[in-house]
């Protein structure tokens, strides 16, 4: 930490402390050869390099190779195990590791080399023993077997794809016939689908036959779970090709400046329908929706690439006009790093919304109630009156999203909780994602009234706030506690003239017609 060297450079290569002990690798010029050893925290040696291969410590044991043969060391530096094995698992785990001293059948040993199950399988697991069973195989056929050898789940799969190393108790298993299968520890099985997963916050996910879904297993079995995501069917909004886009009574009186281009039009998803039926109303009939992702049209007319894509397109030049909720602050002061100042006009209002699970016998709940939720002051449900549901899930959305600014305006200078995170690894790096909403009996979420109730359908409870329920009328007569603007946003100096007809014709009668009929509230109200 003082920035001193623990071991001045010297190293070919290096890896990380593991219960205090790193493995590091100097090669060997005369023979062209690599050599592993291990450095204590302190600059000790604890073995100068001459193994051929080298793995972290685990449970006190670290597996080493030396002339194709494997072992084990301890964290003095003398070997526990000295090296015969053609091949081990190179970790121990709940005191026993997988190995092969003939390279054809497997057994498990102990952390003195002594058999504790003699070697009888063609292969192992590769995470062996976990929860007191491991994947094994004879003839083809993969099984789990337990401390003693004995067969527990009789060898009739095809592989094994999770063995029981998460704290569910279930394993993923190949039939074979391709197919996944969910499988607890007795073997029963719970869940079949072409893709299994585990997910950071105990679900299952699973795919089959272009459906998918969450599960949680409980004592009766799996139940599914609602995902409240914003995947709902944008081409339902598509202009001139969806089916609920909003239209007018009469034709759109509208006169566009024929030497300058349309504006081009992005925005939120939740207002989609929106900007979808004005461009219906006043564009050409070939304006189609267009994809602004990698290796596609940059400068579509129409498209929609959610809050935060947008309002960086609207600053760098690729988008004309976003309909969005209010810009977080980051996302302003990414217009201000570039010179450009933003424009608002108003056109409706919609209701910020808080969900729970439909099971939940909670009604409601006050603005400082929220507060305390998402600042962690309250934990439980049982804080709220509701006995059973244990601690409070506060899901919350990816960051300078419009519901996730949102709720930082409504939080105010109040801190806002750590949210349910997960880390997706890609092919680069490990990037934290916020989990989306999971409609958990104990979870809490928020979203846009018209978004979750209309757009997705979801199968979620909206919650009244302060007593009041989140209704349009509500919104309309201004009861309803957190009412948010919704705006058409623009470039401060923008010289398309036809920016300023579209965004009049947007506040006039006909654009309130279509904001209305697209479900939100307008500017009469």
């Amino acid at each position: 930490l003082d920035g001193r060297w623990i071991f001045e450079p010297q190293f070919d290569d290096a890896w990380e402390f593991n219960e205090g002990i790193a493995i590091v690798e100097v090669g060997d010029r005369a023979t062209e050869s690599n050599f592993k050893g291990y450095i204590t925290k302190d600059g000790r040696w604890l073995v100068e390099p001459r193994f051929d291969g080298a793995y972290e410590f685990s449970e006190g044991a670290a597996c080493v190779a030396i002339n194709g043969l494997f072992g084990f060391i301890g964290t003095d530096g003398q070997y526990l195990i000295e090296p015969r094995f053609r091949n081990t698992a190179h970790y121990f785990n709940e005191g026993i590791c997988a190995a092969t001293e003939d390279g054809e059948k497997w057994g498990y040993i102990d952390k003195q080399g002594n058999w504790l199950i003699e070697p009888k399988y063609d292969s192992v697991e590769e995470h062996y023993f976990s929860e007191g069973l491991s994947g094994a195989s004879v003839n083809g056929d993969w099984g789990f077997i337990d401390i003693n050898g004995d067969w527990v789940i009789e060898p009739k799969y095809a592989s094994v794809i999770y063995d029981f190393c998460h704290e569910n108790g279930l394993a993923v298993v190949y039939s074979e016939y391709g197919e996944k299968i969910l499988i607890d520890k007795e073997g029963n099985e719970l869940l079949k689908g072409t893709r299994i997963e585990f997910t950071e916050d105990d679900l299952v996910y699973v795919e089959r036959n272009k459906y998918e879904g969450y599960y949680r297993i409980t004592e009766n079995g799996p139940e599914e779970v609602t995902v409240v995501k914003n995947n709902m069917y944008l081409s339902d909004y598509y202009p001139f090709e969806g089916e609920k886009v909003a239209t007018l009574e009469n034709d759109a009186v509208f006169e566009r400046d024929r030497w300058n281009a349309f504006p081009r039009l992005d925005g939120a998803t939740a207002l989609l329908p929106v900007y979808a039926a004005l461009a219906q109303a006043i564009y050409p009939d070939d304006t189609r929706y267009e994809d602004c992702g990698r290796f596609s049209n940059p400068d579509a007319l129409f498209t929609c690439t959610k809050t935060n894509t947008a309002y960086y397109r609207l600053v760098d030049g690729e988008t004309d006009i976003i309909f969005c909720a209010e810009p977080s602050d980051q996302q302003i002061e990414y217009a201000a790093q570039n010179g450009v100042e933003f424009e608002y006009t108003l056109f409706g209002y919609e209701s910020f919304v808080f969900i729970v699970n439909p099971e939940n016998p909670l009604d409601g709940l006050t603005v400082d109630q929220i507060k305390a939720i998402y600042s962690g002051e309250l934990t439980t449900w049982d804080e709220l009156g509701v006995e059973g549901l244990g601690e409070i899930i506060p899901y919350q959305r990816p960051k300078n999203s419009g519901s996730q600014t949102a709720l930082e305006k409504l939080m105010g200078n109040t801190p806002i909780v750590m949210a349910p995170q997960v880390y997706v690894s890609d092919s680069m790096t490990d990037i934290l994602e916020t989990i989306e909403y999971r409609n958990l009996p104990n979870a809490i979420g928020y979203t846009f009234r018209f978004f979750c109730a209309d757009m997705v359908g979801s199968k979620v409870k909206l919650l009244a706030i302060d007593g009041v329920e989140p209704t349009v009328e509500n919104i309309s007569n201004g009861k309803y506690p957190i009412i948010t603007p919704l705006y058409a946003v623009t470039r401060k100096g923008e010289s398309n003239p036809n920016v300023k007809r579209l965004l009049d014709f947007l506040t006039d009668p006909q654009g309130q017609e279509l904001v209305e009929k697209s479900g939100y509230v307008g500017l009469g109200n």
